[in-house]
């Protein structure tokens, strides 16, 4: 695989105001202020119950274990309901401020809170769904094929039993717990830990962000997906904080680091932590250098719940481009992998990079999981703590952060750190319009559905109404110019239909699983103990029937795969064949493994059940009953634990990677992103118009800042606005160069005087005349009245 990105990435980049993107809001723009609050008898019972939870987890055991299903019903008719709120009335209004989050989106805790701190009239409700969390272990289930195989206590069902098994194997531990009473008790935690969760979800609001405790309400929600959950709109969050952003950008930066660092000595404390680590990563830099030449830093996050099939898991291929590109353009700057280890567990992933060079002179260390107790004095780093960690080093350094879209960026993306995001091209039009609420311009209005020129009513091929968008108002400016996004793999059959259902992006995510989880199978010795599934005592049309599973499963292993789809299908089947080998007079899992197409062909006239392995496979068939499982593991061993397997492996894990074009956008993002940090220090609180800086300053600021700039790509460049650059940049605010006896920029961009606050007066912006149409590129529109897809998926 090639080392050099294309050409193109060293082209100049260049900010046009008038192209930037508009994001359509189906409300008003007027927000209806929450009046939900916790009275303080309420909050109290709250803090109490946090206090004592290992007591009442403690009855809630005991009464499992002598009665399963009357223990449940009692919590979701007691406990559960008497302790919190039902989830107030939301109706999938974007105006309201009423937020509510559940407490199993750990990634909504960053802009939630940026919410709670920006605006006063906001509540939140954290809300906790027992039975949610059974069904979405049911989900990991029937994706994973896990089927609890143990014996099961009485009262309790095999869909409990399978949740139970999945929710094991997620904490590393056997699928078949080792009495009825570890059953159980894990049947319990279950149930409870949603609460457990919600609780802690709210503590961390009041602990961590400094929000008051009875702007946080719990609540219990026992209905459909439909009731609440999908009309909560968690993109509330942004249409509510990030105009307080938009008005001030400085000022909001300020008040969010504020409510974060706290009051006092603990304050004090959180502070000299958060730099700690700020000093970790600019050690290597030398002496203090001037501010005028700040060290460079590039943040490149991986995110890896690879047993879970997240689509926003970081895809290895595009972090090596990523790599290359930033080496490419961009020699002075420091890059470090953040987050989670890419390589653990991958010991051929990251051989390959190493001898590819891709890890040269790069950082894989300092910033892994770099909130770890063991790097931190024993005690880890808070969400607050590592949130103030990304804004000091975007005082202290010239800095960016890449990576998959991930609640993860967004704490830093509000407190101006220049951000590029990678997403999918087919979430861009229904998940990625919440995302693009950061750095599009804004228009509220209404939908409705378009209509074919005698008046019926028009609809795409899959029968989903077209939609137009009727906005109401101006047009305002987007919230942050220092962010941008990135789009990347194949879009959607009928673009425009973005209510169609992603299924590319998928693929990557259960590419990532598979791989994973037959690698597991090899090293823990699983796929060994699948010897003692074997019945001896089989018919001979069975024996036929798993040896035919046995040799699909080495089919899929010497198919040459050169895209995403195919690729996750060898591991799908592959899975699904393990389970017909051990089951194969299972006619469920007989039609399962034909619908899906996973049958690759053998022989001439070969059919289900007649399959003739070869070589080391059908030697082991060979072997007398009593000894034929244990022979077949052995060659299945053998073959999943190979180097050639492996090697495909890592081959499909690398899959997924940016075209030439996908790469040069995201060089022109790096460079926007870091010269509009860079404007926004340079202009300051005040804008030279005398007017409270805004992202419309930023942006006709960079429109000619931007193609004055010299090509970096030797890193000879300025690295930061020089004064001839400032002039550039009041010129292109103010109309003229710097005004005689008007106050310079002062540290950290405070222009010294006159500071706005975070709801200080937004600057007049005038609609423009052809705005773009939802994505970057895609060229004018037609006036007020545009095209329009979903308000998005959550």
């Amino acid at each position: 695989m090639a080392n050099e990105p294309p050409s193109g990435v060293f082209r100049a980049a260049e900010v046009r105001y008038e192209d930037l993107p508009v994001s359509e809001i189906g409300a008003t723009g007027h927000g209806i202020p929450s009046t939900l609050f916790a009275p303080p008898e309420k909050v109290a019972e709250w803090d109490s119950l946090e206090r004592n939870f290992g007591e009442l987890s403690r009855r809630v055991r005991e009464q499992v274990l002598s009665d399963p299903q009357g223990a449940i019903r009692q919590l979701q008719e007691g406990v559960f309901r008497e302790v919190a709120y039902e989830p107030s009335y939301v109706g999938g209004q974007l105006d309201r401020k009423n937020l509510r989050m559940y407490e199993w989106q750990r990634g909504e805790l960053y802009i939630h809170s940026a919410a709670l701190i920006l605006d006063p009239e906001t509540t939140l409700e954290v809300a906790y769904e027992p039975e949610g969390r059974l069904k979405r272990l049911m989900l990991e289930v029937n994706h994973r094929r896990i089927m609890y195989r143990g014996s099961l206590p009485d009262g309790v069902s095999q869909e409990q039993g399978n949740a139970v098994a999945a929710w094991r194997a997620q904490r590393g531990r056997s699928a078949i717990a080792e009495s009825e009473s570890d059953f159980l008790l894990d049947l319990s935690d279950i149930y409870v830990d949603s609460l457990r969760e919600a609780l802690a979800t709210r503590r961390r609001f009041i602990d961590e962000y400094s929000v008051e405790p009875h702007r946080i309400r719990l609540s219990y929600d026992d209905q459909p997906y439909d009731v609440n959950y999908t009309q909560s709109k968690f993109r509330r969050a942004h249409i509510h904080a990030l105009p307080v952003i938009r008005e001030a950008p400085l000022d909001a930066r300020e008040s969010i680091v504020a409510s974060t660092r706290g009051t006092g000595e603990f304050g004090m404390l959180r502070e000299a932590r958060a730099r700690a680590v700020v000093s970790q990563v600019l050690s290597g830099d030398g002496p203090e250098v001037a501010s005028s030449s700040l060290p460079k830093v590039a943040l490149l996050w991986v995110r890896d719940n690879r047993d879970q099939a997240a689509f926003m898991d970081t895809k290895p291929e595009i972090l090596k481009q990523t790599i290359e590109l930033l080496r490419a353009t961009e020699p002075d700057r420091k890059i470090f992998l953040v987050g989670d280890d890419l390589f653990k567990g991958r010991p051929e992933l990251l051989s390959a990079f190493q001898q590819e060079g891709v890890l040269d002179d790069v950082d894989t260390e300092t910033l892994i999981r770099f909130w770890a107790a063991e790097k931190n004095g024993g005690t880890a780093l808070t969400h607050g703590e590592q949130a103030l960690f990304l804004h000091y080093i975007n005082t202290d350094s010239d800095v960016v952060q890449v990576g998959m879209e991930s609640g993860a960026l967004e704490s830093a993306i509000c407190l101006g750190v220049p951000t590029v995001y990678f997403q999918g091209q087919e979430h861009v039009g229904d998940k990625g319009t919440r995302w693009q609420l950061y750095w599009a311009k804004w228009s509220f209005g209404e939908s409705r559905v378009a209509e074919e020129a005698d008046g019926s009513k028009k609809f795409f091929a899959s029968g989903r109404p077209v939609k137009l968008f009727d906005r109401s108002g101006e047009v305002s400016p987007p919230p942050l110019m220092t962010v941008r996004r990135v789009e990347f793999g194949p879009d959607l059959p009928e673009p425009g239909d973005t209510e169609a259902e992603p299924i590319a992006v998928y693929y990557p995510g259960n590419i990532t699983v598979g791989v994973d989880r037959i690698s597991n199978l090899v090293e823990s010795g699983e796929l060994t103990d699948v010897a003692h599934s074997f019945d001896q005592g089989w018919s001979e049309e069975s024996w036929r029937t798993s040896e035919y599973y046995a040799d699909q499963i080495h089919r899929w292993t010497l198919v040459e795969t050169t895209d995403w789809e195919v690729a996750a299908r060898r591991y799908e089947a592959i899975t699904h064949a393990l389970n017909g080998l051990v089951h194969p007079a299972d006619d469920q899992v007989r039609r399962t493994y034909e619908s899906a197409g996973y049958g690759l062909a053998g022989q001439r006239g070969q059919e289900f059940g007649g399959a003739v392995a070869s070589g080391e496979i059908s030697a082991a068939y060979g072997v007398a009953p009593p000894d034929r499982g244990t022979a077949v593991t052995a060659a299945l061993n053998n073959l999943l634990g190979g180097e050639g397997f492996k090697a495909h492996g890592v081959h499909d894990l690398r899959l997924a990677s940016l075209s030439a074009e996908e790469q040069e956008k995201l060089a022109s993002s790096i460079k926007e992103v870091t010269a509009a940090n860079q404007v926004l220090r340079s202009i300051g609180i005040i804008a030279p118009d005398g007017s409270p800086t805004t992202s419309k300053h930023v942006a006709e600021a960079l429109s000619v800042l931007l193609p004055r700039q010299q090509n970096r790509s030797q890193g000879n460049g300025p690295t930061r606005i020089d004064a001839e650059g400032t002039d550039a940049v009041r010129l292109a605010v103010l109309g003229q160069g710097r005004r005689p006896g008007a106050p310079a920029a002062g540290p950290r961009g405070s222009a010294g005087a006159g500071t706005a606050g975070p709801k200080a007066a937004q600057t007049p912006d005038a609609t423009p005349q052809h705005p773009s149409v939802g994505r970057p590129g895609a060229g004018p529109g037609a006036g007020a009245q545009r095209q329009s897809g979903s308000e998005g998926r959550e």
